[in-house]
């Protein structure tokens, strides 16, 4: 008998597994398309939403795995729908028939007999609610235990199961109703979630809590009889009240969610290094700060962590929402002109290349014969300046003095190595790339600043949790680091932000602003130990801003958002052992005890090592990269006049004087200018050679006031006397006139003027005048 009934129970076994291969061979269930089924969210440091996007249907549904979901869920959800969902293969016989029998003898449904495979297969396959359709129901969960394993079939419920409305999945429904990741559960909230799906529109939290809350504690009640959680937890639990949050769309970090989104499109959950606090914070403080401006003008902002190199705070733009101010337009990705913001990395480079230490004597002066004149934003040209007095002040003479040295081309390949390359027009670089004639971005302006705090390297940003943590690549020494540093943390801060007046006492800060072409764009961007901040404002279709400067428009805003940050844990960079100061002498340029003729100042520098060069030439087309002060003489011992060894008559010395470079005779004082220090020929010598190499100007007085009355014209004509040669005229900084030695200037605006005038030579002449 018993072999009897094991033979048909293995004939019916077979049979039904025939049929269900059939059927799986030919009436195959439908899985759902994983690259395309869910929405993307973006998600904080702490696994908050930043901003979601809906599937291409409109459904909210997040992808997780078993492992990304807290335990305290699958226990409620398993215990409350299907205790046996391990041991049955997919229909649980006991459950059905319970059910079924409740179904006969009341008439109505009772209790569900469906398991969590059986509740999968109907949201895979909808059907009626029929005794064809639960016979469907039960053929597709056979079909499903057939191909999946139990974990997979589980995953498909907790992503595909309905929370109510457009939301699908435990994922999606804990961000929106609970502002939290489905990892981050308690106790009440697991609960909660277990049950919505029965019932999801009827059940649903934000509409009817209390409706909820009952079945919550029906589960809870449930599980405490399953003794699966302890009395007191579920005490505990019983006693929270449910309440969820509103149902909205989160968007936080719109412009960072959306290029994560697009760069990781396989990513369904992106979890990014942002500090919702900060983003937050900064949002708010760079929409108000461009409130006031002109409609058309926005701004963005980036904060990095200089440590882990995670970016903190990400705004893009000044208003998201602002279709005037082109809020949609990313603008820390932006290529832009740089302005003078890539002068701190040439003066870094420059020092370890040995070209200069930080008080190496430079010539803010103009460049004659060359293509390539720029100015500066001040106007005027200041003289003789030290290398750290350029950079403090941004003038760009002297860094174009300094990239000609160093290399245009190097410098731009130095940067590629990095991983910060320039866009540069045409493929071409030239002096003009340290001045702004090249495209960056913000980002790769911060990415290069944080080397300051990072012994040189640079690292690339980290946007996401899950980015791998590269090693840096060195652009300049430690030493180089911590000297330029040291130079831009001693520059003025904004007033209201100044050291004596800011309510806010800030670490210190190293920072630099920067200034494009027609001031299309303004910059500034701070570094200390723990952070690197950048800002940008200017006009996204790139039409040029009303006359501002970067520290006057950019520099308030920076200062405004390094108020808004933590800095207990920032401490001052730490300086290299091999940053040695050393007293060096102009102009040579050189440690005072190499300098054996012509210290006529000197200065404490910050060199690498004690190294310190000597004074950069300035011509372009001289020969020699550094320029040689050394002038010898044969003096006669009788009247200590100028000889040569044709016409000297009597006995001669040798002398040696210490020059200046000839560009700089108008702004030195009269003790340190040539014609006082190279003694004039002899009479008996016909050597008539003109060493004063100073320009002498007729038509107009040093100092002398014009009185323009009503507004009328002030006619001027200028003669350079002296060396008959060609000759350009500057006007407050500005090339007005190539060529002839003489100058018609017709003006009308009452001002300060600077006239200065250079030959072939290198003489120049300079005079001051005011109209008034």
């Amino acid at each position: 008998m018993f072999r009897r009934y094991l033979a048909r129970l293995v004939l019916t076994l077979c049979v039904l597994c025939s049929l269900l291969w059939l059927a799986d061979r030919f009436y195959p269930p439908t899985l759902p398309d994983q690259s395309s089924s869910y929405s993307s969210v973006v998600l904080d440091r702490e696994g908050v939403p930043l901003r979601a996007f809906a599937d291409e249907k409109g459904i909210w549904r997040y992808q997780v795995r078993l492992e990304q979901v807290s335990p305290l869920y699958i226990e409620a959800l398993l215990n409350y729908e299907d205790r046996y969902f391990y041991q049955h293969p997919g229909v649980n016989p006991v459950s059905m028939l319970r059910a079924g029998w409740q179904w006969l003898t009341t008439g109505k449904i009772i209790s569900g007999g469906s398991t969590i495979t059986m509740q999968v297969a109907r949201i895979l396959h909808p059907h009626e609610r029929t005794f064809i359709g639960k016979a469907q129901q039960v053929l597709r969960a056979l079909q499903l235990e057939w191909r999946l394993d139990k974990q997979a079939i589980l995953e498909l419920y907790i992503n595909h199961a309905p929370f109510g409305g457009t939301i699908e999945g435990v994922q999606a429904a804990s961000l929106q109703y609970l502002n939290k990741s489905a990892d981050q559960l308690r106790h009440s909230e697991a609960a909660l979630l277990a049950v919505l799906p029965q019932a999801p529109s009827r059940l649903r939290p934000d509409r009817h809590p209390q409706l909820a809350q009952t079945y919550r504690d029906k589960v809870l009640r449930r599980l405490a009889q399953f003794e699966i959680w302890s009395p007191k937890t579920i005490k505990h639990a019983l006693e929270e009240q449910v309440a969820v949050w509103p149902l909205r769309t989160p968007v936080i970090a719109p412009l960072l969610s959306r290029r994560l989104r697009q760069e990781s499109r396989a990513s369904r959950v992106i979890a990014s290094t942002i500090d919702r606090d900060l983003q937050l914070a900064f949002a708010d403080a760079v929409k108000g700060y461009t409130a006031p401006l002109a409609t058309e003008i926005s701004a963005a902002a980036l904060l990095i962590d200089n440590q882990s190199h995670e970016v903190l705070a990400y705004v893009g733009s000044a208003d998201f929402y602002n279709s005037q101010r082109s809020g949609h337009v990313d603008m820390v990705k932006a290529i832009r002109s740089p302005g003078s913001t890539l002068k701190p990395v040439l003066f870094a480079l420059s020092l370890d290349k040995s070209l200069i230490h930080s008080e190496s004597l430079l010539a803010d002066v103009p460049r004659f014969g060359t293509g390539y004149r720029p100015g500066n934003f001040s106007g005027g040209f200041s003289g003789p300046v030290s290398a750290a007095e350029a950079l403090q002040r941004s003038l760009n003479l002297p860094f174009v003095q300094l990239i000609e040295a160093f290399g245009d081309q190097a410098f731009a390949n130095k940067l590629m190595h990095v991983g910060a390359g320039l866009r540069i027009p045409e493929g071409e670089a030239s002096s003009a790339i340290v001045l702004g004639g090249a495209g960056s971005s913000l980002e790769q302006l911060v990415k290069l600043y944080s080397a300051m705090a990072n012994q040189g390297q640079v690292y690339p940003l980290q946007y996401t949790q899950a980015d791998e943590t590269n090693s840096g690549r060195a652009l300049y020494s430690p030493e180089a680091a911590w000297i330029t540093w040291d130079i831009l943390r001693k520059l003025d801060r904004p007033f209201r932000h100044s050291r004596s007046f800011s309510y806010v006492q800030l670490p210190e800060f190293g920072w630099k602003t920067g200034t494009s072409w027609d001031y299309r764009d303004v910059w500034a961007i701070g570094v200390n130990q723990q952070y690197t901040l950048g800002v940008w404002l200017g006009r996204p279709d790139g039409k040029p801003m009303q006359r501002t400067m970067g520290r006057e428009l950019a520099g308030p805003l920076l200062f405004n958002l390094l108020e808004l940050l933590n800095h207990s844990n920032s401490t001052e960079l730490a300086k290299p052992d091999r940053v040695k100061e050393a007293e060096i002498c102009w102009p040579d340029g050189r440690a005072k005890e190499q300098v054996s003729v012509g210290c006529d100042e000197s200065r404490i520098a910050n060199t690498i090592g004690g190294v310190t060069p000597r004074t950069l030439a300035n011509r372009p087309e001289e020969r020699a990269l550094f320029y040689d002060p050394m002038q010898h003489f044969l003096i006669e011992k009788a009247s200590s006049l100028r000889v040569s060894r044709a016409c000297a008559t009597g006995s001669v010395s040798a002398k040696s004087v210490s020059l200046w470079p000839v560009a700089m005779e108008s702004w030195l004082k009269a003790d340190y200018q040539r014609a006082v220090k190279v003694p004039d020929y002899a009479d008996n010598c016909k050597v008539t050679l003109n060493s004063k190499r100073k320009i002498r100007l007729a038509g107009v007085k040093e100092g002398q006031i014009y009185h323009s009355l009503r507004g009328s014209e002030i006619s001027l004509k200028i003669t350079a006397e002296g060396e008959v040669s060609d000759h350009e005229w500057y006007l407050n900084g500005e090339l007005v006139q190539s060529g002839s030695n003489v100058l018609k200037l017709k003006l009308a605006s009452k001002a300060q003027y600077e006239l200065l005038v250079q030959n072939r030579s290198g003489a120049t002449g300079r005079v001051s005048f005011q109209i008034l």
